[in-house]
């Protein structure tokens, strides 16, 4: 296991690599990257239908947790670029090893290409007709969720991407040290799942969850023929104000602007910039 030094070097290291590689390279990667977390995404769905409701909403939490690690650890094993951790590429600018104009063009390109892949798979998730399995109840659970991550107040989203990315980073940092495929996997697992257990707010699993919500609503839409009155009494509490408002430009604006803010704070600032500035001296003595 690497010194907490010997992992800052390491991850400033990493970060200035991957913002360095060809442009095909981080397109294609990202790309990857959004469609691996919409597919820990789906685990998470599957994995917890019904169990809320009918066990325990704290039993849910923790299982729907865990089986979304799944997602980090597929970008992680097989070398994505993914915007949360990506911001820590920071570190390398800090450093004066990237320079600023380059890494907010490659947290941009990553950012645009995440949103490609998990869009990318929520739409083959609909047309694969797995959502509609157990009566549809897997789709119908989409709409609830992509309404309440778009009517939040701005400063709950911006806080809670804050906390999200702060255990995604630390899960990037820690596997980072590690220097054996077990110790990777359990610092990806425990540390992704508090965040998905705890209903943090993570801008590239939005990109897929909202966008699974709204592709529900336009389907049950369309099996009532464009009521929202009668998709209302379906859903069973959802409000007509709440569907109205499900639509892209909030999706973009009400939602992923906060919390894409906050996840930036929480993996730069309060993982990224502390971890390296604190191991600073340790640094120093090591050259």
């Amino acid at each position: 296991m690497l010194s907490p030094a010997d992992t800052a070097k390491a991850v400033s290291g990493s970060m200035e690599h991957k913002a360095h590689m060809p442009l095909y390279t981080i397109i294609f990667m990202s790309i990857m990257a959004g469609a691996a977390i919409a597919m820990g995404d789906i685990f998470w769905a599957h994995s917890t239908v019904g169990m809320a409701e009918n066990q325990s909403i704290g039993l849910s939490n923790f299982i729907g947790g865990i089986t979304f690690s799944c997602g980090l650890m597929m970008v992680v094993f097989y070398g994505g670029h993914l915007f949360t951790s990506s911001v820590l590429s920071g570190v390398s600018a800090y450093e004066g090893k990237l320079n600023v104009g380059h890494t907010i063009y490659y947290w941009t390109i990553v950012w645009l290409f995440n949103f490609a892949g998990g869009a990318l798979i929520a739409y083959m998730y609909y047309y694969s007709g797995l959502p509609l399995k157990y009566d549809g109840y897997i789709l119908q659970h989409f709409i609830p969720s992509g309404i309440g991550k778009i009517t939040a107040p701005f400063h709950e989203l911006f806080i809670r991407g804050i906390f999200c990315n702060v255990f995604v980073c630390m899960s990037i940092w820690t596997a980072t040290s590690e220097n054996d495929l077990s110790g990777k996997f359990f610092a990806i697992m425990w540390m992704i799942g508090a965040f998905v257990a705890c209903s943090m707010e993570h801008c590239v699993a939005n990109m897929f969850i909202i966008t699974e919500a709204l592709i529900a609503k336009s389907h049950y839409l369309a099996q009532f023929g464009g009521g929202l009155n009668e998709l209302s009494h379906f859903l069973h509490g959802v409000s007509i104000e709440g569907l109205k408002e499900l639509n892209v430009e909030n999706f973009l604006i009400k939602n992923l602007i906060p919390v894409t803010l906050g996840n930036i704070v929480g993996g730069l600032f309060f993982v990224g910039l502390v971890g390296f500035m604190a191991n600073q001296f340790e640094m120093k003595k090591d050259k």
